[in-house]
């Protein structure tokens, strides 16, 4: 009996260490299931232009930064085989194309007229979303100088060469008859203001949301706005990524289409809580966000009105010789 005793002692031992060693195989495989699930969600950084307050940390604070931050865009992401990683700023246009090009980003949010140049110039960028035109764009001047835009001439205008803003500033200069007549120097805004300041230029176009927060402080009167003066003028955005990217990751532009989907119907939702976002992300004061959001969305990825303005500013850059060559606005666009 003891040696039958001990072989079903063993017997039993040996179960309890199969069911064991089962259930381990099975809570591992499971776990190796979930890891492999989440390695394979492919990284995904973005980029843009930022103006933020000094401390605040950059994000993109368009629809696709808003459901991003609000913590919408996670989930829509993963469906398409994506992890969202951050958002990098950078000063203007040109630097967000070159870290696309580099692997660094994965989608860059910027203007029409930097995305088309680069387009232009022979840089494969595949558009994955091409705004309806509502960024709105001041012209403020030194106080106590000018108060139209033809009086500028014998002047200095500042212009952040290659922006959008620089697109609007020759437009309107010219418009007027003046722009032969003025002096344009080539400014970041952060060296804008304190030249307007200072009276080292006349004028600059700027951001509305960037004019708004410079006359909290400072006594620049608006000599012209896109939204009232030159609707045409209005700029868009564009999303942009590497051929390299798109070709590795055929979902990009359907996830963020989808993204940037849920950020305008967030923020159309609820105009004051986005204002009260952007004023918490960048610093700019919920009142100026207010002035100047024209709160206009498409209901496409690439919108038609957005095709015309990059068609604008594609004969804009080929005209005065900034870009080589045109190309068929119509095809850029990856739905």
């Amino acid at each position: 009996m003891s040696r039958n005793r001990t072989l079903a002692a063993l017997a039993s031992l040996a179960l309890v260490a199969a069911l064991a060693a089962c259930s381990t195989s099975e809570a591992a495989t499971q776990s190796g299931d979930g890891s492999s699930a989440a390695a394979e969600l492919a990284p995904l950084t973005t980029g843009g232009p930022w103006n933020g307050v000094a401390g605040k940390t950059p994000v993109a604070t368009g629809p696709f930064g808003y459901a991003a931050e609000t913590g919408i865009a996670d989930e829509i992401l993963a469906k398409h085989g994506f992890a969202y990683e951050g958002f990098v700023g950078f000063n203007n246009g040109p630097p967000v194309v070159q870290a696309l090009q580099t692997g660094d980003i994965q989608v860059g949010f910027i203007g029409d007229t930097p995305a088309t140049q680069a387009k232009a110039s022979g840089l494969d960028v595949p558009a994955l979303v091409i705004a309806k035109p509502s960024s709105d764009i001041w012209f403020l001047t030194k106080a106590g100088g000018v108060t139209t835009i033809d009086q500028l001439a014998g002047k200095k205008v500042g212009l952040q060469f290659g922006s959008n803003f620089d697109k609007y500033g020759r437009a309107v200069l010219e418009r007027a008859g003046v722009l032969e007549d003025v002096e344009l120097v080539n400014l970041l805004f952060a060296d804008a203001l304190p030249a307007l300041q200072r009276g080292d230029i006349d004028a600059v176009p700027v951001p509305a949301t960037t004019a708004g927060i410079w006359r909290l402080k400072n006594d620049f009167p608006v000599l012209s706005k896109a939204s009232e003066d030159d609707p045409d003028l209005l700029a868009t955005n564009v999303s942009l990524t590497s051929r390299e990217t798109y070709d590795a990751n055929p979902q990009l532009a359907a996830a963020v289409w989808e993204v940037t989907e849920a950020g305008i119907a967030k923020i159309e939702a609820d105009h004051d809580a986005y204002a009260q976002w952007v004023f918490e992300a960048t610093g700019s004061p919920v009142e100026v966000v207010k002035e100047a959001e024209l709160w206009q969305y498409g209901t496409q990825a690439i919108d038609p009105d957005g095709l015309e303005t990059v068609q604008s500013t594609l004969d804009f850059l080929v005209g005065s010789g900034a870009a080589p060559k045109a190309f068929d606005v119509s095809t850029w666009g990856v739905e």
